[in-house]
């Protein structure tokens, strides 16, 4: 039985860590499989059955600090995959790819890339590209974008799984804080992610307070992690924080999805977000921002067709709209200060104006809807699995 180490910094909610767990469970049966964290802190993941080693070196501040954890954890995981005999380790995300591709304990070493920022860093994927046997890219442009400017032909493409059963499962669920703000009758849309400037969350606002102009029973909920403080500030001076709601981190946050009305992702890059299969698992229409790689793939069976569309595009399973400008802009500037309307960028006047429209056009939203979980089984569990057994076995 071969055995396999999978490599993430932590465990915290986040996608590529919900990757890494599922596929310890996938790959159980078939395979000796251990998980190697950088720190046990603030575990988000049932992680029961799981084999988890703790080499408890995280992050550290400061250019020598972090070079200096770069080296230790290096070497403890090299003498661990000595010890375990490992015949592959796998690893996400950027640090564990790093420390990954530098140790020389395992037989074969394969690097995943879960994000476009990743593809943008030419030190980074050049290293990676250089001492890993392969590199897995979690999205055909990514995988396209990775051939192109750096030569790879180690390079594959292996979609995120989606455990739609587990969701589908989890979102019955009924305790939950924060559910009665689903539950207040008002169209919530609802959008998840961590508090990081690539998730764009400040166009998200500006969007949501020109759509509550004209859908004034609509809301707003952010599911993720970090407290939030100058977004909670930038809705006070837009005049809806009694109608957004920042959920903090959620271990389970399929209920709040469930009973929301539609999906928005305002994303300034993206990978391949698991986010948006697991809306169209409960049945989410979705308006996504066509960033570089992932939503047109995610939402169009011809991801080529709609990932150049430099236009609000209907797609065949949600909403693409133009990208949207990536300068962090808080400040607020109204057409007439009286009327207090808000003006807003072009690409976020498309934004709004497709959410709007979506809602207005009930053939259209309906349509959406009945059509997302057939699409999210093209992301199973069961097709991840499959596809990263032959990695392995071409390793």
């Amino acid at each position: 039985m071969k055995k396999i180490m999978l490599i993430t910094p932590m465990l915290h909610q986040g996608g590529f860590e919900r990757v890494c767990v599922m596929t310890a469970r996938l790959l159980q049966e078939d395979y000796e499989v251990v998980v190697v964290v950088f720190s046990m802190e603030d575990i988000a993941f049932d992680i029961s059955g799981i084999k988890v080693i703790d080499l408890k070196l995280p992050a550290r501040k400061g250019k020598l600090g972090k070079l200096f954890n770069i080296l230790r954890r290096c070497l403890k995981l090299s003498f661990l995959q000595r010890r375990l005999k490992t015949d592959v380790s796998y690893s996400f995300g950027m640090s564990a790819n790093i420390s990954n591709a530098l140790s020389f304990g395992a037989k074969k070493k394969i690097a995943a890339c879960h994000s476009f920022e990743e593809i943008k860093d030419n030190s980074y994927m050049k290293l990676i590209g250089r001492h890993a046997d392969m590199v897995v890219c979690c999205s055909q442009k990514m995988t396209e974008l990775t051939k192109n400017l750096y030569g790879f032909d180690h390079v594959r493409t292996l979609w995120n799984p989606c455990d739609i059963e587990e969701i589908l499962e989890q979102s019955s669920h009924t305790k939950g804080e924060d559910l009665m703000f689903f539950r207040s009758g008002h169209k919530v849309l609802v959008s998840m992610g961590r508090e990081d400037d690539v998730k764009g969350f400040w166009h998200l606002l500006k969007v949501f307070r020109k759509i509550y102009e004209n859908e004034p029973d609509s809301r707003l909920a952010v599911i993720g992690e970090g407290n939030f403080e100058e977004y909670k500030k930038l809705a006070d001076e837009l005049g809806i924080r009694n109608r957004v709601l920042f959920t903090g981190l959620k271990k389970n946050p399929f209920p709040y999805l469930r009973l929301s009305a539609c999906y928005l992702l305002t994303s300034l890059s993206e990978g391949l977000p698991n986010a948006l299969v697991e809306a169209l698992a409960l049945s989410l229409p979705i308006v996504s921002v066509n960033c570089l790689s992932g939503p047109a793939e995610i939402l169009n069976r011809d991801w080529q067709e709609a990932e150049g569309k430099e236009e609000t595009y209907l797609a065949d399973f949600g909403i693409l709209t133009p990208r949207l400008p990536e300068k962090r802009d808080f400040t607020v500037t109204w057409k007439d200060e009286g009327k207090r309307e808000l003006l807003l960028e072009k690409s976020q006047e498309e934004f709004a104006k497709a959410v709007i429209g979506l809602f207005q056009d009930r053939a259209l939203y309906d349509k959406y809807r009945e059509s997302a979980l057939g699409r999210a089984r093209d992301f199973s569990k069961e097709a991840y699995l499959k596809g990263l057994v032959s990695c392995i076995d071409n390793l």
